[in-house]
């Protein structure tokens, strides 16, 4: 009886060795495109356009545009290189691309065609302030017009970008020497887009499409999105070295601190720290855990207990930073069997100010009673008091502008 039962064991476990190894060549064999379809998207480049080749002459800059949230694509999948800019995307994508769209303008300009219920009045003020745009002249009639929704053209898209760099100055005479011979239509230039054009011109950023095969500014043409992104690309470059000093004066108030030094954080740009995934943070619980009473849901808070800084000083996470999240897993201790365990499960962050953003972690907590005892016999429950600390994994890097301490959203690219 017990030889007939060893067999059929046998067999059954044979039987489940072959029914595997039929399962693995099926997967492999006859579902080849299903397999590769995600390391497709992987391989992919996140913020890649359906009419964007990666021989596009703004591939590059578009790309880059995209990756920092200042130029976004249409719905479709499509960047639309070809299309125009209005006034107002132009002023908020220039105050995007140089991470000034946080400040606040306290004395605003008042317009009589754009008021403070825009969705572009912050960045448009902050364009004025910072002295991208030169404050508007009343016209014929009695009235100060920024016309928001105008396609921009590129003479003025042109004058922005220059407006933000601090650059040498230059004279009518030498600005129209540096011009005059190289463009076919030097002679259409007004006299307000002279020097701001001679500058650009020394800087390399007249952008001009190079499949016109033409020496032409074209500076009452509208500027095309892909000339946008060409032409914001190099400002933002020009700007790490050469910002005006208005910018230069917002960008150099980096917050920074004393605190616990996070040594796995590191600089992605002069502005963005990040946190990278598998850090462990120490947070500071602020109420009490048992494996025992624990269930699964329960809610939890933790507090960034000191501020978590950067090696170079730079605040990243201010004390009283809260994480929010569940317990994943409350396991009971169980005499002969196992000790008690729990498994929290993070869900959000919340910064001072600043609103709650999805966050994943996870931080494991088990039995440190290491005695023979505990060893051979278990059973022991955890019991966790408020004001110990939870060591949680980040699932997730943490961006933060060292400017303003604000965090940085993850984008869907």
């Amino acid at each position: 009886m017990i030889y007939r039962i060893i067999r059929l064991g046998v067999a059954l476990k044979l039987k489940e060795i072959f029914l595997g190894i039929l399962l693995i060549i099926f997967t492999c064999v006859i579902d080849v495109s299903y397999a590769a379809e995600p390391i497709l998207d992987v391989l992919l480049p996140s913020s890649s356009f359906s009419d964007i080749p990666d021989n596009h002459w703004a591939y590059t800059e578009i790309v880059e545009l995209h990756r920092l949230g200042v130029m976004k694509g249409y719905p479709d999948g499509k960047f639309r290189p070809e299309n125009s800019i209005t006034r107002e995307e132009f002023a908020t994508a220039a105050v995007k691309a140089l991470k000034l769209d946080d400040m606040v303008v306290i004395d605003t300009l008042e317009f009589d065609d754009f008021f403070s219920n825009d969705w572009a009045w912050d960045n448009v003020q902050n364009a004025y302030y910072f002295g991208l745009l030169t404050p508007p002249r009343m016209d014929k009639n009695g009235l100060y017009l920024f016309r928001p929704e105008d396609n921009i053209i590129r003479g003025h898209a042109i004058t922005i970008a220059v407006n933000a760099l601090k650059t040498q100055p230059l004279t009518e005479k030498k600005a129209k020497s540096v011009l005059e011979y190289t463009y076919e239509d030097f002679y259409k230039i007004p006299n307000w887009f002279l020097i701001p054009a001679a500058k650009a011109q020394l800087l390399d950023m007249l952008v001009i499409d190079p499949r016109k095969h033409t020496k032409k500014i074209d500076y009452d043409k509208s500027i095309t999105r892909a000339e946008t992104a060409v032409l914001l690309y190099n400002m933002l470059e020009e700007a790490k070295v050469r910002p005006n000093d208005k910018i230069k004066k917002a960008l150099d108030k980096k917050k920074s601190a004393y605190g616990h030094i996070l040594t796995d954080a590191y600089m992605e740009d002069d502005y963005i720290a990040v946190i990278p995934k598998g850090t462990i943070l120490p947070l500071m619980l602020t109420s009490n855990f048992s494996s025992k009473k624990a269930v699964d849901g329960e809610k939890y808070t933790a507090l960034v207990p000191k501020n978590f800084i950067h090696a170079k000083k730079y605040l990243l996470l201010a004390s009283g930073t809260k994480f929010y999240g569940h317990v994943k897993k409350a396991q009971k201790g169980k005499f002969l069997f196992r000790n008690g365990e729990l498994i929290f499960e993070n869900d959000k962050i919340e910064a001072f100010k600043q609103p709650e953003m999805r966050l994943e972690g996870i931080a494991f907590i088990k039995n440190t009673d290491k005695s023979l005892f505990r060893k051979i016999f278990k059973g022991k429950n955890l019991e966790i008091e408020r004001g110990e600390f939870l060591n949680l994994e980040l699932l997730q890097d943490i961006k933060i502008d060292v400017t303003t301490g604000k965090l940085i959203k993850s984008q869907d690219l």
